[in-house]
């Protein structure tokens, strides 16, 4: 989920004549539903025209090593589970090299299996999920699990001896991930061999992952890169002028709820691999201070402490997949949160989501939903895979929604969700030739922070008019 800000559109980074963020997040508090959202419904690929990236693919094992590999991983999972490792290799899936090092999913499944976990998390289990995830990434939720009784208080204890005080309540989340746990799908879907040497990483001892980015693939030159790693906390260091190695984790407390996962998973919850995917996305574009227990961070950009703002969001996807993706907003939405007006006909906005699916990668939306007067009243983050056209030329985006319920890919009418979509991640390359560049980054979150600043000033300055008046009364 993801929340508009109050701030005012008159700060333009990118835009296909757009300005950039409007600030949005993960906008229904913690009790909000999407039922007023566009209704899906089910996708099936009967009689329709799709438009989906293109891979090669490698499906027999070839070496003695290759082999041995898949043996020792068919030795721990279940017999359902071989059953989808042996459908990954046939699809190209198992062999697939699309990491950030160059191993295959293979190799990724390998090392989880022959190399100790993290203390509480299951060898086991942790093949298991990510196999599955890999197989049919469409039952990735975002959907937090429920803490036992006894293990609630243990974690309240330990969290009041730490100085922070929870409660039972503050522990019993709705999950506002749903950026995160799209960025988590778009690499299971489109980049099997990374999402299988991420969970590697952040399942290991270290609970981490490191990648090496090469700059030039960023949106972003390497002084404003450099300028943003640093703004986000994130750790890295430039290996040289053209390579970046990042290290991406998850909060402190991702262990803690990844451990209850492993033991005490519900259907319909997230598994360990989601918990530890979703909470390093989180708590990268949370500049490290998102924590998985209660759900929330500390605001920097404005006053809402869920969800993720849109130029979080894409920092986030941009580390976790190593491609360049530029937050453009389409939508205009004034200071009292009210829809006001579109940066671009709604034929533009098509078509860069086309040339982006076209060039073999989905594309991340966050899409607003309003009242009778235009005012915004929530909205949601999902990711578009394809483009169907039925019998009647009806065009429909082919979706994947992590906060649905629905474990099959969804369809939207796209002339119904198209006025909807507030902002999404589209590649550099699909933009240059239609849109202005304005590189702004800097001042643009500088203003952000000011806004903040300037925000909870006033309010200080009215809770003091309130107590005065109150002690004249």
């Amino acid at each position: 989920m993801y929340n508009i800000s109050a701030l005012n559109n008159n700060y333009n980074v990118y835009m296909p004549k757009a300005n950039t963020l409007n600030g949005t997040r993960g906008i229904l508090g913690n009790n909000a539903t999407n039922t007023v959202a566009p209704l899906p419904v089910a996708f099936k690929q009967q009689g329709s025209t799709q438009v989906f990236g293109i891979n090669q693919v490698r499906t027999a094992l070839s070496t003695k090593d290759e082999q041995n590999k898949y043996n020792e991983i068919s030795s721990i999972i279940d017999k359902k589970t071989r059953k989808d490792l042996q459908s990954l290799l046939k699809s190209g899936k198992l062999l697939n090299n699309s990491s950030n090092d160059g191993t295959t999913t293979l190799d990724n499944l390998y090392t989880i299996a022959t190399v100790q976990r993290a203390e509480g998390l299951d060898r086991k289990n942790i093949l298991e999920e990510t196999i599955k995830a890999i197989k049919h990434p469409f039952i990735i939720p975002q959907k937090f699990g429920d803490i036992p009784i006894n293990i609630q208080t243990e974690i309240i204890n330990h969290e009041r001896s730490q100085g922070n005080i929870i409660s039972s309540y503050d522990l019993d989340v709705k999950s506002s991930t749903c950026p995160a746990a799209s960025i988590e799908f778009n690499l299971a879907h489109k980049m099997p061999a990374e999402f299988a040497r991420m969970v590697s990483g952040l399942t290991s001892e270290d609970l981490c992952v490191t990648k090496r980015i090469n700059v030039n693939d960023l949106s972003q030159g390497l002084l404003d890169t450099i300028w943003m790693l640093n703004e986000f906390g994130t750790e890295h260091k430039l290996e040289n002028w053209n390579t970046l190695v990042v290290k991406l984790r998850p909060d402190k407390n991702a262990i803690v709820r990844a451990k209850i996962q492993n033991s005490y998973k519900d259907p319909d919850e997230r598994s360990l691999v989601d918990v530890l995917m979703q909470s390093t996305f989180m708590n990268v574009g949370a500049q490290n201070t998102y924590d998985s227990l209660i759900d929330k961070r500390i605001p920097k950009y404005n006053e809402d402490d869920s969800g993720l703002i849109d130029i979080e969001k894409n920092f986030a996807e941009e580390l976790a997949t190593g491609k360049g993706k530029v937050c453009v907003t389409y939508q205009k939405i004034d200071d009292s949160g009210r829809l006001v007006g579109y940066e671009c006909e709604q034929s533009e906005t098509l078509a860069h989501i086309q040339n982006t699916l076209n060039q073999g990668d989905n594309v991340i939306i966050g899409y607003t939903y309003c009242d009778n007067d235009n005012n915004v009243i929530g909205g949601h983050e999902i990711t578009i895979i394809g483009i169907e056209t039925d019998k009647k030329g009806q065009k429909y985006f082919i979706c994947n929604d992590t906060d649905d319920g629905i474990s099959e890919p969804i369809k939207y009418n796209i002339d119904e969700l198209l006025p909807k979509i507030h902002h999404a991640g589209i590649p550099k390359s699909v933009l240059i030739d239609n849109v202005e560049f304005i590189e702004g980054w800097k001042e643009l979150m500088q203003i952000y922070k000011e806004t903040k600043t300037q925000r909870e000033v006033e309010n200080s300055i009215q809770n003091n008019r309130l107590t005065v008046l109150r002690k004249s009364a």
